[in-house]
């Protein structure tokens, strides 16, 4: 072997030296112990996972679904002679999650002398360049432990949620929601010696491509058939997860007044009722939202029966309804609001709907004022999220907006002119909902005709369908 060999097998063994020794650095324990009493101690990863998806439930659905993601960022914190590390982030636009951790120094003798990170500002990039500098809200989650120790680092955790507040309009939220970069700012690291300024930090996010119908990470084939009464029978597809949800993907041939369909969860001995709306379009499919049972999937048990069990289906129909509030009424009620002009007019009764005007009432708790009517379906175990009326002026010619338009009131006035300055309140008397037609400017002094138009009916089904609920493995698993 000539010299010159010599020295490339010197070097390489060298250069494998050196490598394995600064991994034996970063792996290395200090020989010092935490004192359990002061810390909240983990024995390994999978625990303070676990502690975490108990102090936000959301991580449940993250971490099943392998959506962490993490990070390189690591920052030595000035006069610490420790570091801070951004272990793992998640997000989807409306909250981001961040996992950091902070070296332990053997003098520390709490969590208020580890430095804690906070956050005041988040700055959103849209994909077509538009920033959105946002204050946030820092929710620090449901356990009363701020922190956990593993190997001799301090783990804490934040969810930031950035304060919509300021955005005008729905092309500011389709911007919002397509950003592509999140920088934290006004950032600071702090314990009871020590206040640290950071420079911003930036995230690169992956938005949905379809707002309407985002990607589907997993799915579960459910090939159920729903038959409703003059309409083409209904198919239940599949069971899909994306980021932020589930949904029940639907056959394309849908009725455009079936708006929901309603039922009840059971897990094991327990039920709730559920009302699930219709969403989507014929370009993007249409779907059922599962907000309501995702809870559920994440955190059942194998030995849990859980399963969904729709009873009904909900339909708009054409007809509508009219009456009338005099202006006399109204005068007289203004001149001592206090004393409701009380009135029990029957506008509809009909086998699943009773909408009945109650008169000019003042709404006790906030002192509000306005026209007050009920509208109840007629049947036992049945949610009434599908009845809560809304305002005919609200609805434009948006995309999608065709499927919520329901249980419509309009109001006129004496000239038949439509009103565009009210809205409607929900409130319940003796455990009864009512509602309230409320002015911004107040009550107008003259005759008007509300109008009740496009009212929802539910119906039974004529066969329940029961459709197991089954949490799939995430697609890179099997």
């Amino acid at each position: 072997m000539n010299h010159k060999w010599k020295k490339i097998i010197i070097g390489a063994v060298l250069l494998i030296g050196f490598v394995l020794y600064t991994q034996f650095e970063k792996s290395a324990e200090p020989a010092w112990k935490v004192n359990n009493e002061n810390f909240h101690m983990v024995s390994d990863w999978n625990e303070l996972m676990d502690m975490e998806k108990i102090k936000y439930k959301e991580l449940r659905f993250v971490d099943h679904f392998n959506l962490l993601k993490k990070s390189q960022i690591s920052l030595p914190i000035p006069n610490e002679q420790r570091k801070f590390h951004i272990e793992n982030t998640w997000s989807h636009g409306h909250q981001m999650y961040i996992l950091y951790s902070v070296d332990l120094l053997e003098r520390d003798k709490d969590e208020f002398e580890v430095p804690r990170l906070s956050v005041e500002r988040i700055k959103l990039t849209s994909k077509k360049g538009k920033d959105f500098d946002l204050p946030v809200d820092l929710f620090p989650g449901e356990t009363s432990n701020n922190g956990w120790v593993y190997k001799h680092k301090l783990y804490r955790s934040i969810m930031i949620h950035p304060l919509f507040d300021s955005l005008q309009n729905q092309e500011d939220w389709d911007e919002v929601s397509s950003s592509e970069r999140y920088e934290l700012s006004d950032l600071s690291l702090s314990s009871k010696k020590n206040f640290t300024k950071l420079k911003p930090i930036a995230f690169k996010v992956n938005p949905p491509n379809n707002l309407l119908k985002p990607e589907t990470i997993a799915s579960v084939n459910l090939n159920q058939t729903l038959n409703i009464p003059k309409q083409v029978p209904l198919q239940l597809k599949d069971l899909e997860f994306f980021q932020i949800g589930s949904r029940i993907s639907l056959s394309t041939h849908i009725d455009k007044d079936l708006v929901s369909l309603a039922g009840k969860v059971k897990k094991n001995d327990i039920d709730y009722p559920v009302d699930f709306e219709i969403s989507g379009d014929h370009l993007s499919g249409y779907f059922l939202q599962m907000y309501a049972v995702e809870n559920e999937l994440v955190t059942q048990e194998k030995a849990d029966s859980l399963e969904l069990v729709l009873t009904h289906f909900v339909q708009r129909k054409r007809d509508s309804y009219t009456f009338s509030v005099s202006s006399s009424d109204i005068n007289k009620f203004l001149l001592n609001p206090t004393k409701d002009i009380e009135k029990n007019e029957i506008i509809a009764n009909e086998n699943s709907l009773n909408i009945v005007y109650r008169g000019l009432s003042m709404e006790q708790e906030n002192k509000v004022v306005g026209i007050k009517f009920t509208l109840d379906d007629n049947q036992e175990g049945i949610e009434d999220h599908y009845l809560y009326p809304q305002p005919y002026y609200h609805f434009g010619d948006e995309p999608g907006d065709e499927r919520h338009v329901r249980n419509l009131v309009s109001v006129k006035d004496n000239k038949g002119m439509e009103l565009k300055n009210f809205d409607i309140m929900n409130y319940y008397e003796d455990d009864k909902p009512s509602f309230l037609i409320v002015f911004h400017d107040g009550l107008p002094k003259e005759n008007l005709t509300i109008t009740f138009s496009n009212l929802s009916h539910i119906e039974p089904l004529q066969k329940q369908v029961v459709v197991p609920l089954k949490l799939p493995a995430p697609k890179n698993q099997k």
